[in-house]
Order: C-alpha cells, then sequence, then structure tokens
C-alpha cells in the first residue's frame, strides 16, 4: 500500500514543524506495518497566490496519478490539494483553525477570512474522506466552522520528537530558583497574549526569556511592566533545548491553540508549566499543567506565584507530566494513522 505524504514546499526561513512531525511518524511504519510503503511529496511552488496554488493543485494531481498512490495524506498548510485528489482515498490533516482568527473586522479582513474558511476549510473538508486533528479542540473548531460530520473526524495528536527524548537521557534538572526564577515564552504571535503574561509579571521578581520576533509595541510593554528580559528572535534546536534546560517554568497562556507543543516539550524535560483553560490546552496538558484563565491577569499572575512559592505543588506538576507525555509517543501515535490507513484502504 503506498502512502504518499504531501507537503508544502518548505521556506528556507519559516516553520518545519509539520515535516518534522511526519517524518518521525513515517520512521516507525515499517516496523508497524510492513505492507506500507511511505512515500514524500513535496508541492514545486510557495503556497503564496492564487497562481501558484493553482499549479501546486495540478501538480500535486499529476504526481499521485503518477506515482499510483493508494492513499493520499496532506499532512497541513495546504489543504486546498485535496481539489486535484480522489476524495475517497485522500486525508487531511489540519492542525488548527487560528488562521481564521487573525483578521478584523473591516471589509478586506472579513473578506481575506472567508476566502481561507472557502479553500482552506470548507471545500478541503468536503474533498477529504477522513480529517485528522491533532486535539479535540481543533475537531471542535472544524466542526463549528464547517458542520462536518464529527464522525469523520479522528484525533490523533502530535507527537513529541525523539530528539527531545534524548535530551534527557543522562539529564538532570537545576534546582528551582525561587528567588529570581527564568520563565520561557516561546511564540509571540496575536494569541500568545503577550500583553496580559506582561501585566501579570509587573513586580515579579524574574527574567522573561522570550524566544519569537517581537514588535516595537512589544518591547514598550516590557519596558512599561519593568520587566527583565532576554530576548532571541530565533534559535536552533540545540539552543531551544539549552532554553529548556535553563529555565524555571514555561509560560504558554495562549488565547487559541491548535496543539500546544511548548507543554508536552516542556514536561518532557521536567519544567512546571502554567498554560490556558481554554482551547486545546486543557487536553495537551490535562490536569499536569497550571491551568489558568488567559483572560484574567490576575489569575496568570498568581498562577505564576504559586509555581514559584509552593514547592509541593511544582514538584506534582513535573512528576504527572511524565506520566502526561507518555500519550504524544512518536510510536504510538504512528499506530493510530497505520489504523486509519488500513480503514481508508479497507473501505475503497
Amino acid at each position: 500500500m503506498k502512502v504518499v505524504y504531501l507537503h508544502r514546499k518548505p521556506r528556507q526561513f519559516g516553520n518545519f514543524s509539520i515535516e518534522s512531525y511526519f517524518e518521525d511518524i513515517r520512521s516507525y511504519i515499517p516496523s508497524i506495518a510492513e505492507n506500507i510503503e511511505p512515500i514524500v511529496y513535496q508541492s514545486p511552488f510557495f503556497s503564496d497566490g492564487i497562481m501558484p496554488r493553482i499549479k501546486n493543485i495540478l501538480d500535486a494531481k499529476k504526481q499521485t496519478k503518477k506515482l499510483e498512490s493508494d492513499i493520499n495524506h496532506i499532512t497541513g498548510d495546504v489543504h486546498f490539494l485535496t481539489m486535484g485528489l480522489n476524495l475517497k482515498k485522500t486525508i487531511l490533516t489540519v492542525h488548527d483553525c487560528a488562521f481564521l482568527e487573525q483578521h478584523d473586522n473591516s471589509f478586506k479582513g472579513k473578506l481575506k477570512r472567508q476566502f481561507l474558511k472557502t479553500f482552506w476549510l470548507d471545500i478541503p473538508v468536503k474533498q477529504a474522506r477522513f480529517i485528522t486533528a491533532v486535539s479535540e479542540a481543533t475537531k471542535n473548531e472544524i466542526v463549528k466552522h464547517t458542520d462536518c460530520n464529527p464522525e469523520k473526524i479522528v484525533v490523533i495528536p502530535t507527537t513529541i520528537s525523539p530528539k527531545f527524548a534524548e535530551a534527557t537521557q543522562n539529564y538532570n534538572p537545576k534546582k528551582f530558583n525561587t528567588e529570581k526564577p527564568v520563565i520561557l515564552q516561546l511564540g509571540a504571535a496575536f494569541n500568545k497574549n503577550l500583553e496580559r503574561l506582561f501585566e501579570a509579571l509587573e513586580g515579579i521578581n524574574c527574567t522573561l526569556h522570550i524566544i519569537a520576533p517581537l514588535s516595537e509595541h512589544h518591547f514598550e510593554l516590557l519596558k512599561r511592566h519593568n520587566i527583565d528580559y532576554k530576548h532571541e528572535d530565533k534559535v536552533s534546536f540545540d539552543e531551544l533545548i539549552l532554553a529548556y534546560k535553563n529555565c524555571d517554568l514555561v509560560s504558554f497562556v495562549s488565547t487559541i491553540e491548535g496543539f500546544g507543543m511548548p507543554i508536552i516539550e516542556a514536561q518532557t524535560l521536567q519544567k512546571p508549566v502554567i498554560t490556558s483553560n481554554v482551547s486545546s490546552m486543557p487536553w495537551v496538558a490535562g490536569e499536569e499543567a497550571c491551568l489558568v484563565n488567559p483572560y484574567s491577569v490576575e489569575e496568570i499572575r498568581n498562577g505564576i506565584l504559586k509555581i514559584i512559592n509552593d514547592e509541593e505543588y511544582r514538584n506534582n506538576l513535573i512528576e504527572k507530566g511524565q506520566e502526561n507525555i507518555k500519550r504524544f509517543d512518536p510510536q504510538t501515535v504512528a499506530r493510530q494513522y497505520v489504523a486509519l490507513y488500513q480503514k481508508v484502504a479497507k473501505e475503497r
């Protein structure tokens, strides 16, 4: 059985999380199902503008036919590729619907949102045999926006990279710095809720380590709230691991997320996490993180202080986090994909 994984064309400086995730999945498939042959297809054009996307659709149709694929698996982002593929043998993975929340209520903003909804959700969802969502929250968002039959959507989570597991070998976490803890914050997009986080940290003796491009507005807020901080636009994988190891706790109080990878990355490296009680984050974190209302500055502040000041609570979060991450083991997740592939092949 040939399973063709359809990827976007990668950018020199862009996100590679989707590609890395499915690379990990594919590495386990031969040991799970010998009859599955994973094949990688990469779109020839960047997903920019109408014509390059039409060309990508036509090329995907041509190449999957040439490869004689049994199953086409669109791995994310380039959802519109479904328009050139056979419905009965196409699986679409949706990582989040946050792209629908980024636009204002101006005429231009509403028009762009409708365009994205039509070509990234409405049509692709109809054109796929099954949808996989990386969390229950993403599944619920898909149903809300498209009225898709929930039975068509299978929840299969994102995995922890084996590289993170390797990083824990011979690893002894540093002692928690209660005097001036380092708080790690990954990302600065609209949903990352930095404005409320900055306000919550005012007066708390800490160092905020931010890894993300920041705007002038962010720097002004850091100064206004008198926050000691360290800032890096982007880091290598090894530098990211080091940032996790050197921090005392991880903040991830987003207003919406399709999944929330920093939660389980932090738990893998035995760091306590404060995250939101909305969207996908409670499902990803379980009861193994400090859950707060991301719209309440007071709750964010109190949660951070509780982690800093309550050693028993902090250690309990870390201990339970070690159990939680077992749900996201790549071999376990690969088995779920294999089961879905076999179901699609049987139904064809």
